[in-house]
């Protein structure tokens, strides 16, 4: 099981969406105001396929 910490952010227009890999772990950062955050989970399982029903959400503030 793979912990993807997710963070609400404001980022720049165009850029909906930042992931990055650690391993044990990987960060998500999404702007709610382009893409909410299904999406942005959905997205992140594109490009890392092998968190397909391999994830455990952890919501950061």
């Amino acid at each position: 099981m793979t912990d993807v910490r997710v963070e609400q952010v404001d980022l720049d227009l165009g850029t909906p969406v930042m992931y990055r890999d650690f391993g044990a772990y990987v960060r998500l950062a999404h702007d709610p105001h382009q893409i909410d955050e299904a999406a942005a989970l959905a997205l992140l399982c594109l490009r890392m396929p092998q968190l397909v029903g391999n994830l455990d959400v952890q919501r950061v503030k």
